[in-house]
Formats: structure tokens, sequence, C-alpha cells
């Protein structure tokens, strides 16, 4: 969707890092979780090709919403609107939301996880990349090329398939330091080559050629004037020089921008569509509506963008048992190895949480896109300066002991294998369980059915390190013979070490001062390690002649 082959051309401005990644530098910089704005129906086909099966797609959207949970990422989900254009890549399209059982589902799954929904007024990715413009996210989260055009700024493009497994990260800034194209630029680009709204483009120009022309600039005055002047229409003349300019350089390469001319390439008499244009640089959005409900519906999404929330376990359980047909025994154990380390790792998380204020910071959809110099992770997310004070959050003891540390490579992110106080998990046990049905769900039939579906669920989870083994005393070892406490599935987790040192810094402390009192190993010594250590100093002895 989008631009044929713009992901291509702005690859250059790409950088490769982890949710994780991401996630973690946000809540140090600014204290508060990630908000991004995601097209519901980019997300809605991934799960519909991902899958097979019985509620399959619904199910794929719960495993990604408790690895946005997990991660502390504040999203909202944006779904296309009734205003949407009828006529899409050359097809016409239904642009009437469906009211059907999968939309309901996915909209109370959406409530039940605390999560933020938006209808748009037209497009969704439209809608999105205005959200960020206004400061209610931090990034969008799609697929879709276009959203460069409407104005976004910062887009993560895919899902990870696993976790610690770096995604496409984009910035204008990045864009356009790397390859000289603004956003205005990708807009004539569009007109040239072609869009979701005209597919035909002009005949002879490929991508390249539009990036080419659109370096030579003729166009960039006339965009400023149409970002002032609205959506009122502009005066012909200076409609009519754009298109003139841009035939004597296709014939004559003036400027050398291109490699070489291109006389057999002739502009179409109606170049270029200006509704394409305004669209593009002023779509109709809701979220810059003056309607007086939209307003209070916009001041209620702020808000919630900005305000770390539980999920309505009771409802959740409910809801995961009923849809996904899941008897109450297994939805505790999927809640179990699932939910409760993302529970947890919240919980951490929060110690440090800085609440945001609710001030929104209008910006226009070309300011300042490239006047500053942005090549790095930690310029990504800069300062929050709408940051308030430190919540005030009580400090309970959910760690028992630490057990482990290890490094990820990906990101250099330091972890601490902790092993949690069981109340905490018996607390969340009581959150879950209240809703459930335990005669639902437990026919032979069921548990065939069910039986079926677990090698596609475990597909779609994200899988930390397996459990340690421990030995049972007076078990087999033979694999069936003893059933595991769900506890003893998720009591020891590997959780970032800086939320261990803001909360447990003795605790932290007293296991690196083991580590270093602990005897080294026989045997386990690494080249490097061989290396530094010296040999014991010689005595040296006088020897009678």
């Amino acid at each position: 969707m989008g631009i044929n082959q713009l992901w291509k051309l702005v690859s250059a401005g790409e950088k490769k890092l982890t949710l994780e990644e991401l996630s973690r530098q946000f809540h140090r910089k600014q204290g508060c979780g990630l908000r991004v704005a995601i097209d519901v129906a980019l997300w809605v086909f991934q799960s519909r090709s991902s899958v097979v099966g019985d509620q399959s797609e619904i199910r794929a959207l719960f495993f990604r919403f408790n690895k946005l949970y997990e991660l502390g990422i504040r999203p909202v989900f944006v779904f296309d609107g009734p205003s949407r254009p009828d006529y899409k890549r050359n097809k016409f399209i239904n642009t009437k939301p469906l009211e059907t059982t999968f939309r309901s589902n996915l909209i109370a799954m959406i409530k039940f996880f605390r999560f933020s929904l938006w209808d748009a007024y037209g497009e969704a990715e439209a809608e999105c990349a205005l959200l960020q413009r206004l400061g209610f996210v931090d990034a969008v989260y799609t697929g879709d090329s276009d959203v460069f055009l409407f104005g976004a700024r910062r887009v993560i493009r895919q899902w990870p398939a696993k976790r610690y497994e770096p995604v496409s990260v984009y910035d204008i800034t990045w864009i356009c330091d790397s390859t000289t194209l603004d956003r205005s630029d990708l807009i004539l680009i569009a007109l040239l080559h072609g869009s979701d709204y005209d597919t035909k483009g002009t005949k002879g120009i490929g991508i390249n050629v539009a990036a080419q022309l659109a370096k030579c600039h003729f166009h960039r005055a006339l965009f400023d004037d149409i970002q002032v002047a609205g959506r009122a229409s502009l005066d012909d003349e200076r409609v009519q020089h754009l298109f003139d300019d841009l035939s004597y350089e296709l014939q004559h390469n003036s400027t050398r921008n291109m490699l070489k001319k291109h006389t057999g390439v002739t502009l179409d008499p109606k170049f270029p569509d200006f509704s394409i244009v305004i669209d593009f640089i002023h779509p109709l959005t809701n979220i810059e509506s003056d309607d007086p409900l939209i307003l209070k519906a916009a001041r209620e999404l702020k808000e919630n963008l900005d305000t770390f929330h539980e999920p309505d376990w009771q409802n959740l359980a409910n809801f995961a048992q009923h849809t996904f047909k899941w008897p109450a025994e297994y939805v505790l154990k999927r809640f179990t190895s699932l939910l409760f380390p993302a529970f947890m790792a919240n919980r951490m998380r929060r110690r440090t949480a800085v609440s945001r204020s609710l001030t929104i910071s209008p910006q226009s959809s070309q300011q300042s896109d490239t006047s500053s110099q942005q090549t790095s992770l930690r310029d990504y997310f800069r300062p929050n300066p709408r940051s308030g004070n430190n919540q005030n959050v009580e400090k309970t003891s959910e760690i028992v002991r630490l057990t482990a540390v290890k490094v990820i490579p990906e990101g250099d992110l330091k972890q601490y294998r902790v092993e949690w106080d069981r109340g905490c998990w018996e607390h969340f046990m009581t959150l879950v369980k209240s809703r459930l049905d335990y005669e639902a769900y437990n026919t032979p039939e069921d548990t065939m059915v069910l039986s079926q579906r677990i090698d596609g669920d475990d597909e779609e989870e994200d899988v930390d390190d397996p459990p340690e083994e421990e030995e049972q005393e007076g078990t087999s070892s033979q694999k069936g013979a003893y059933k595991r406490p769900l506890f003893d599935l998720v009591k020891r987790q590997w959780v970032d070490a800086d939320d261990v040192h803001y909360k447990y810094a003795s605790l932290a402390l007293e296991f690196q001062g083991k580590k270093r009192k602990s005897p080294a190993k026989i045997g386990g010594q690494t080249k490097l390690t061989s290396f530094l250590i010296l040999p014991p100093k010689r005595i040296r002895t006088n020897t009678a002649h």
C-alpha cells in the first residue's frame, strides 16, 4: 500500500531497532510509556494472513496486545472512517464500517486491555499522522508509506516475529539527512510515479526519475503556499508554471539532477491533480474537528494515552474464555505464562514512571521536518518537556532473590533473572479468576478442538527463556509424570536491570558482591581471562658458587 517502491527509496533513512530497545529508551528518557497510533486495517490484514482456524485472527491480535502491554506501550487503534475515498488502487471500495463479530470482539478486547481506539474521519493513516503531529502519540505503527505524505515523522513499520528481533524504524529527519527528500518532495513523487489514489502516474517516470525531479524543488514554493492557504483553490497560473518547469526539465535536464534527458516522456495535460495534493497536505480528520463531542473525545483520548492503566483482568479473562472457547484451567495457564510476566514487568517499570501533562502542542505539517540533526537512537526520542513529578508508587517486596545476570546484544540491554514472591502471582490470580466459568468448554469435543489449536497458539506467543527445570523429589523424569504447579512456570523471569537497581539497589549490590567473590570454576577460563591472569611471581634465590 502507498507509493510503490517508496520504502526502497527511503531505505537509507531506515534504522533497525527492537521494540524492547525503543520502549526502554522512551521510559528512561521520558518516564512514561511509548505512545503509538496503529492502523487497524493493516493489523487485521496481517492477522488474517498469518494463522488459520476458529477465531485465529482475534487470537493473533490477543498475543500482540500482550506484547504491547508487556513493554508498557500505550497504543491507540485507529479505524478507517466512512468518509475515506471510495476509489482506491483503481477499485471501488466499501467505505462503510462493517459491524461484524470480529470487529465487535476486537473493540471489546481493546477496551479490556484499557488501550485506546479512535474512529478516523476518512483514511486511518491520515488520522494516525495527525495524531503524531499534534502530540497525542510519539510514533505511527503502519506499513503504508502514504503516512509520510500525510505528515507523520516517526514510523515503525513491522511487527517482530520473535523477542528482540529488530524492526524497521524511520524518522523524517533521518530520511532527509540521507536522501535530501522532505515531505513535499515525497508528495511530488507520488504525483509523478503514482499512489493509492492515482496508480497510473506518468508513463515513463519511475520512482528514481520522480525523485530526481523532486530534487529540482520546482514545487516547494507552491506546496508551501498550499500549506498556508488550507484547502482553498490556487491560482491556475502558478499550477501551470509547475507543469511547464517539470516538462522543460524532462526534455533538457537543465539542473543536471537527472542522469539523462527523458525526451520521450510527456506529462498529462491535467497534471498535477491538486485535489490529491490538498488531501495529502490538509487531510480531513476527526482529531482536528471543532465539534464539541469530538473535542471531548479527543481530551479523553489524550488522558488515556498519557496514563498507564492495568487491563480489566476479570472481563479480559472472561472474554478470552468465551471467545477462544478455553476451559477455565487453560485460561489460568495462559494468563500465567503470557500475562503474569507482563504484569510484573509493568509493576517494576512503574517505579520510575513519570506522569505526563495533558498539554497538546500543535505543529504544522511542514514545520521544521529537517531542521535538526538526528542521527542516533538516543535522538529518536528527546527528553519530554511535559513530564511531571514522579508518581508515588507503593514499594512492596516482589523479589525474593536474584539468580543470574545477562546482557542482550541487541541494544546492550542488561537483565537480571529474578525470583518473584509467590504472593504476587496469587494476587494476579485473584484478579483473573473471579468471572471464569469452571463448567464451560470441558467436554471431550472441546478438549479435542483445543488440543488442535495449542500448537498454533504457541507459534504466536513470544516465549522468553524456557522455565528452569528443577528436580522434584520422588518424581519420575518421564514427560508427563510430574505436572508442575503454575507458579513454578513463571516464578523466575528476566527483567531490566535498571528497574531492579531503582527499587532493589541493596539486593542488586549484594548479588554483584556474591558474583565477584565466587571462586572461578576449574576449566572456566576463556582465552581472554587466561591471557589477563598473570602467573605467580617467581622468588629469586641466591645460589652459592
